[in-house]
């Protein structure tokens, strides 16, 4: 006979499927799956409904579709995209990342890259790097060559299709973006601050969900790789 009173172990085993041991491994189970809302992350083709929704328009199923607004929405949902990630959150940045020289000691930058430097733990101020060309290239040698080393370790911003990102940042790139696109295509002022108010609350909840994934702490750097340095009375003494 069962005994209710044992507390129940849940397993998963894949996305919305769970079997429920009772007690112990051992004993009697049975299977409960759970369904997904279909709600919970939002799709570019939301984003662009939400958009056009917020000028007055309507919603689409699709978006291979000739409507004008549907082509400007998108648009801008993309644009800004590009640039709310060009910021640098705690999801598309990286630091240290690996770049192997090519064959002719250069850096090819990947297209995904928004923004890139040298990290300056691992190679110090050896290097002043900026992108030309599709490549980094040296300041300091005047030259996309660098010599002496395979691999070049960089700061990297990325770049994330829509669907890709934190929800967070996609509630608020879509606000912002019908912000952008209600300017543009409606002119009614009133829309626009209503909808600014809008992006200003989403923005509010993308910098808290950001600031507790990144565990960002008043005695480290950035990268959390520099502690804090207290004062120490014998520095003071010796200057």
């Amino acid at each position: 006979m069962w005994n209710s009173t044992l507390p129940a172990l849940p397993v998963l085993l894949s996305d919305n499927t769970f079997v429920v041991y009772w007690g112990s491994f051992g004993s009697p189970f049975f299977i409960v799956t759970m369904a997904t809302p279909s709600y919970a992350t939002s799709t570019e083709l939301d984003a662009v409904n939400s958009i056009l929704m917020s000028i007055g328009e309507s919603p689409v199923n699709t978006l291979d579709t000739q409507s004008p607004e549907v082509v400007i929405a998108q648009s801008t949902l993309r644009q800004v995209c590009r640039e709310i990630q060009s910021e640098g959150w705690s999801y598309n940045t990286e630091y240290e990342y690996p770049f192997v020289l090519n064959s002719n000691k250069e850096v090819i930058i990947p297209p995904t890259v928004l923004q890139i430097d040298v990290n300056r733990y691992q190679h110090q101020d050896n290097y002043d790097v900026v992108r030309r060309e599709g490549k980094l290239y040296d300041r300091y040698n005047h030259t996309y060559k660098f010599t002496g080393l395979e691999t070049l370790y960089c700061d990297v911003v990325w770049f994330y299709e829509f669907a890709d990102i934190p929800q967070a940042f996609r509630d608020y790139i879509t606000a912002r973006a019908a912000r952008i696109a209600a300017g543009r295509m409606v002119s009614d002022t009133d829309t626009v601050r209503i909808l600014q108010a809008d992006e200003q609350t989403l923005r509010a909840l993308a910098l808290e969900y950001d600031t507790k994934q990144s565990d960002y702490n008043v005695f480290n750097s950035v990268d959390l790789r520099n502690p804090y340095t207290s004062f120490k009375p014998f520095q003071a003494l010796s200057r």
